[in-house]
Protein backbone atom coordinates (compact mmCIF):
# COMPACT_ATOMS: atom_id res chain seq x y z
CA UNK A 1 0.00 0.00 0.00
CA UNK A 2 1.32 3.64 -0.80
CA UNK A 3 0.22 6.83 0.71
CA UNK A 4 0.59 10.34 -0.75
CA UNK A 5 -0.62 13.90 0.79
CA UNK A 6 -1.76 16.68 -1.61
CA UNK A 7 -3.54 19.86 -1.63
CA UNK A 8 -6.19 20.69 -3.63
CA UNK A 9 -4.08 22.86 -6.54
CA UNK A 10 -2.97 21.63 -9.41
CA UNK A 11 0.38 21.44 -10.60
CA UNK A 12 0.52 22.75 -14.06
CA UNK A 13 3.40 20.60 -14.95
CA UNK A 14 2.13 17.33 -14.00
CA UNK A 15 -1.70 18.01 -13.83
CA UNK A 16 -1.50 16.41 -10.35
CA UNK A 17 -2.92 17.91 -7.46
CA UNK A 18 0.60 19.68 -5.74
CA UNK A 19 1.89 17.54 -3.37
CA UNK A 20 2.40 18.26 0.25
CA UNK A 21 6.19 19.49 0.09
CA UNK A 22 5.47 21.37 -2.90
CA UNK A 23 2.96 23.60 -0.49
CA UNK A 24 5.34 23.35 2.48
CA UNK A 25 8.45 25.08 1.00
CA UNK A 26 5.81 27.21 -0.50
CA UNK A 27 4.85 28.07 2.69
CA UNK A 28 7.84 27.92 4.54
CA UNK A 29 9.49 30.47 1.77
CA UNK A 30 6.00 32.69 1.46
CA UNK A 31 3.85 32.60 4.63
CA UNK A 32 2.93 34.23 7.22
CA UNK A 33 3.26 31.46 9.99
CA UNK A 34 3.05 32.79 13.58
CA UNK A 35 7.24 32.18 14.37
CA UNK A 36 6.42 29.12 16.32
CA UNK A 37 4.72 26.74 13.71
CA UNK A 38 7.28 28.26 11.28
CA UNK A 39 9.94 26.51 13.39
CA UNK A 40 8.38 23.80 13.79
CA UNK A 41 7.71 23.50 9.59
CA UNK A 42 11.51 24.12 9.17
CA UNK A 43 12.87 21.52 11.65
CA UNK A 44 10.45 18.66 10.17
CA UNK A 45 11.60 19.91 6.63
CA UNK A 46 15.31 19.14 7.98
CA UNK A 47 14.65 16.17 9.26
CA UNK A 48 13.23 14.96 5.77
CA UNK A 49 15.95 16.71 3.93
CA UNK A 50 18.77 14.47 5.76
CA UNK A 51 16.48 11.19 6.33
CA UNK A 52 14.94 11.09 2.73
CA UNK A 53 16.23 11.12 -0.55
CA UNK A 54 14.82 13.79 -2.95
CA UNK A 55 14.65 11.44 -6.48
CA UNK A 56 16.34 13.54 -9.27
CA UNK A 57 14.79 11.52 -11.59
CA UNK A 58 11.95 14.16 -10.57
CA UNK A 59 13.42 17.26 -12.40
CA UNK A 60 13.96 15.48 -15.52
CA UNK A 61 11.73 16.28 -18.38
CA UNK A 62 10.38 12.92 -19.44
CA UNK A 63 9.19 12.48 -16.46
CA UNK A 64 7.12 15.50 -15.61
CA UNK A 65 4.26 13.69 -14.76
CA UNK A 66 5.50 11.94 -12.19
CA UNK A 67 4.49 11.77 -8.66
CA UNK A 68 5.57 10.55 -4.90
CA UNK A 69 3.97 8.15 -2.82
CA UNK A 70 5.11 6.95 0.65
CA UNK A 71 5.35 3.13 1.42
CA UNK A 72 3.68 2.52 4.77
CA UNK A 73 6.60 0.85 6.07
CA UNK A 74 8.35 4.39 5.72
CA UNK A 75 6.97 5.22 9.66
CA UNK A 76 9.45 7.91 10.95
CA UNK A 77 9.52 9.72 7.68
CA UNK A 78 5.19 9.85 7.95
CA UNK A 79 5.24 10.97 11.34
CA UNK A 80 6.96 14.47 10.45
CA UNK A 81 4.95 14.28 7.28
CA UNK A 82 1.88 13.99 9.06
CA UNK A 83 3.19 17.11 10.98
CA UNK A 84 3.60 18.82 8.36
CA UNK A 85 0.05 18.09 7.18
CA UNK A 86 -1.07 19.85 10.26
CA UNK A 87 1.21 22.60 10.22
CA UNK A 88 -0.40 23.52 6.81
CA UNK A 89 -4.05 22.33 7.66
CA UNK A 90 -3.29 25.14 10.65
CA UNK A 91 -2.41 27.69 7.80
CA UNK A 92 -5.47 27.02 5.72
CA UNK A 93 -4.38 24.60 3.39
CA UNK A 94 -6.64 21.74 2.61
CA UNK A 95 -4.37 18.21 2.82
CA UNK A 96 -5.91 14.71 1.96
CA UNK A 97 -3.95 11.78 2.55
CA UNK A 98 -4.96 9.25 -0.03
CA UNK A 99 -3.77 5.80 -0.50
CA UNK A 100 -3.69 3.34 -3.48
CA UNK A 101 -1.95 -0.64 -4.11
CA UNK A 102 -1.08 0.84 -7.66
CA UNK A 103 0.92 4.49 -7.81
CA UNK A 104 1.44 3.73 -11.57
CA UNK A 105 4.45 2.92 -13.30
CA UNK A 106 6.92 3.14 -10.72
CA UNK A 107 10.35 4.66 -12.02
CA UNK A 108 12.08 4.76 -8.72
CA UNK A 109 12.06 3.19 -5.91
CA UNK A 110 13.90 3.42 -2.64
CA UNK A 111 13.11 1.74 1.18
CA UNK A 112 10.41 4.65 2.05
CA UNK A 113 8.99 6.22 -1.20
CA UNK A 114 8.18 5.43 -5.01
CA UNK A 115 7.83 7.58 -7.94
CA UNK A 116 5.67 6.78 -10.39
CA UNK A 117 4.00 8.13 -13.68
CA UNK A 118 -0.32 7.59 -13.13
CA UNK A 119 -1.56 5.50 -15.90
CA UNK A 120 -3.35 6.59 -18.29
Amino acid sequence: MYVRFQGLRQNDTSGSRLGLFQLAFELRDEGDLPPYLHEQLVLHLEWLKEHLKSPQILNEKEHHRAISWFQHRAKKPLEHVRAIKAILEDAGYNIEQIETRDPGIVIYEDGWQVVAKPRR
